[in-house]
């Protein structure tokens, strides 16, 4: 059984993430009643950031100021790869709570006693991952977005205008626009990241499981049984996470691509103005976060590719004609690992991390011998 510290620690860590969601999609209060208006506000908000920033990019090529060009370029890519984000949380609202809702009853489920121990010490693991994620995560977005706005405003870089309005008032806009990002683009991340490392979990949990066939304290009765168990646990599992995958495979693919193209024009920007301390905020930043999809991808991967292993392994030749179907059905299903797909065709991994590292400095000298 799992005990109650780590009930509560999951059910808040849940809760948050919940009141992240409903705060992006304005899910409280008369609001709630319009589903489709309040779930297009917060796409639109950078969809017209977007726009401004665009404007302001076609005064700097009148003023012929290379440097504000640049940062123009990043802010659009990064405000377009942020719009994609969001449409992904605010359009898939419903499936993205209904995935935690059955994580939650996957680890606080007691009706199976054989497995309760497994479950207790794979939550506990998972609870670490998901508490130093968290925290690892928001105090870096908090302190880069600080760093941003606190050079931006040394440094005099408006990027947002609005006709009419002073320069105080502008970067005063631009300040609190920017500051209200730690929430339009930490919670999209957050629920990518929270549901990718209990999925992990989830899998190291279904492999200890396959393992426990081989503990000779199973009695006759919960053996003949187990490996159904086992089959009706994978085919959930499967499922669910397809839905994980399909909600977030095409933000991720736009998310990869974009950032290439960021990581691309802050690398010629390092050679320009290599003195510039944002450009380096910028490309820890961006590098940062495919690392962070990589690795989630990386770890899918590993941990599907066991499957077969571990069940292969078991003494399968001991089995009745039963159990060997369901394992034969298992081996079947897990013959072709899943995991992260960006767009549904390309794997995310340490591998595609390395390419598009190889691919974006190629480029950043191509473009610098022209300028």
């Amino acid at each position: 059984m799992v005990d109650i510290k780590s009930k509560e620690g999951l059910l808040k860590i849940t809760k948050i993430i919940f009141f992240s969601i409903h705060l992006l999609t304005l899910n409280f209060g008369i609001f709630s009643k319009y589903t489709f208006a309040r779930r297009i506000v917060s796409p639109c908000l950078i969809f017209l950031s977007i726009i401004a920033s665009v404007i302001s990019i076609a005064e700097f090529i009148v003023e012929k100021d290379v440097l504000m060009i640049f940062f123009g370029m990043v802010a659009v890519i990064g405000f377009s790869n942020l719009l994609t984000k969001l449409s992904s949380i605010c359009f898939n609202e419903d499936e993205i709570e209904s995935l935690f809702k059955w994580i939650e009853d996957f680890y606080l489920n007691d009706s199976e006693p054989i497995l309760a121990k497994v479950k207790e010490k794979s939550l506990t693991k998972v609870l670490f991952l998901l508490k130093a994620f968290l925290k690892f995560y928001i105090s870096s977005l908090i302190l880069g977005l600080c760093c941003a706005n606190l050079l931006y405003n040394i440094h005099d870089i408006r990027l947002l205008k609005i006709p009419y309005l002073p320069k105080t008032s502008n970067m005063n806009l631009q300040t609190g626009f920017y500051c209200s990002c730690i929430l339009l683009y930490g919670a999209p991340v957050m629920c990518f990241g929270c549901m990718g490392i209990m999925f992990i979990g989830i899998l190291k949990f279904f492999n200890e499981c396959i393992a426990l066939m081989e503990d000779d304290s199973l009695n006759d009765d919960t053996a003949d049984g187990f490996i159904l168990l086992l089959h009706k646990m994978h085919c959930k599992i499967y499922m669910k996470f397809r839905i994980y995958e399909n909600i977030f495979s095409f933000s991720v693919f736009f998310e990869i691509t974009l950032n290439s193209g960021i990581i691309i024009m802050v690398l010629v920007l390092i050679r320009l103005y290599p003195s510039n301390a944002i450009c380096y905020i910028f490309f820890v930043t961006v590098t940062s976060q495919l690392v962070i999809y990589c690795l989630f991808g990386d770890f899918f991967f590993s941990e599907t590719d066991n499957i077969p292993i571990n069940l292969y392994l078991t003494k399968w030749y001991d089995m009745n004609r039963k159990d060997k179907r369901v394992l034969l059905l298992m081996l079947m299903m897990s013959s072709r690992p899943f995991g992260l797909k960006a767009a549904g065709m390309y794997d995310i991994n340490i591998v595609l991390f390395v390419k598009i590292m190889k691919l974006t400095f190629t480029y950043c000298a191509i473009l610098y011998t022209f300028l």
